[in-house]
């Protein structure tokens, strides 16, 4: 299934809600849909994975450049309704250093 993903902006915080599998072709979009935002204006970057089926190395290269962005503005980076496949993946990676993670059911 391709990736989508739906950004929405209220005050300092940005709402991205992805689905679908984000290979090379869907971090390619998912950082498309990055740099549409103020990046200079936000101080919390809330990524909600619940309808994510998959995450290649792409999709986690472009978290972290995310991150990165986020965290030099003094921000942080959440990402919430995690499926525990990814979240095992991500602790596995230590990722939970950077982001605060909450699992979905």
């Amino acid at each position: 299934m391709p990736m989508t993903c739906e950004t929405k902006l209220q005050g300092e915080t940005a709402f991205l809600t992805l689905s679908g599998t984000i290979n090379e072709e869907g971090a390619a979009i998912l950082k498309q849909q990055f740099n549409t935002l103020p990046q200079n204006q936000i101080k919390e970057l809330v990524i909600n994975l619940a309808s994510v089926s998959h995450i290649g190395s792409s999709g986690i290269g472009k978290l972290l450049l995310f991150y990165k962005n986020i965290a030099a503005q003094n921000g942080t980076v959440r990402l919430v309704m995690v499926p525990r496949p990814i979240h095992e993946l991500f602790m596995e990676l230590r990722l939970d250093t950077l982001f605060s993670m909450s699992t979905g059911n």
